[in-house]
């Protein structure tokens, strides 16, 4: 059994970049944790709908974390799209105290080069906290902001997990964030999602595929 912790910015972040993983290791009976970091909810909205939006998000998360076999999820509610307002010491001690207390063996969270800022600093303090107790790091891709960096490819995956039998499943998982789902092709739609895999998976000898960076491992095989 392998202890997973995933540490993501929002709510639908843990399907849109790992969806088939987390249900490949539930279905090793792997112990898998989910932290979502901030409250989810458009910085763009009034206060009112705010507070609303993250009321459902958070609902959401919920029952997809039920749906893949998550044994318990943590929210820590910081502010959405404003993690660069929050102290990066804050936001590693309250990484550091999750950590101490799951033990993880392996953290999944977001690429270094994500444009979206929660990402990057999500990944920041991921690195710090992590870096004395935790012995492998894996970064996932999100669609709508790691692929490409000031025209230039950032996000190089060394790491192709076969999510074949799972590819359905993760979709469905996906349907749970109503609120949020996009009509094809644009990238939060569930026909982008299976032709990313799809992608992944033609580069990896596999029907489909998830891709990751991982940024240190001391397992001889992943």
């Amino acid at each position: 059994m392998v202890k997973i912790l995933i540490i993501v910015a929002h709510p639908d972040d843990e399907v849109i970049g790992m969806g088939g993983t987390i249900l490949k290791h539930s279905e090793r009976r792997d112990e898998v944790y989910l932290l979502v970091v901030t409250d989810g909810a458009s910085a763009k909205n009034s206060e009112l709908e705010e507070l609303d939006h993250a009321k459902l998000r958070r609902e959401h998360s919920k029952e997809v974390s039920v749906f893949l076999g998550i044994k318990k999820t943590f929210f820590y509610n910081f502010p959405d799209a404003r993690l660069d307002t929050i102290p990066q010491l804050e936001l590693n001690r309250a990484f550091e105290e999750l950590i101490e207390k799951i033990s993880p063996d392996r953290i999944y969270t977001h690429h270094w080069s994500d444009l979206h800022r929660d990402h990057t600093k999500i990944f920041e303090s991921v690195m710090v906290a992590s870096r004395k107790t935790v012995s492998e790091v894996f970064c996932f891709e999100d669609i709508c902001s790691t692929n490409v960096r000031r025209g230039v490819t950032t996000f190089i995956p060394n790491i192709h997990i076969d999510i074949t039998e799972f590819v359905d499943k993760k979709l469905e998982a996906m349907s749970f964030y109503k609120s949020i789902i996009q009509e094809f092709p644009r990238p939060i739609s569930l026909g982008t999602l299976k032709t990313l895999a799809r992608y992944r998976g033609i580069g990896s000898g596999f029907e489909f595929a998830e891709a990751f960076v991982c940024v240190k491992s001391n397992r001889k095989e992943i």
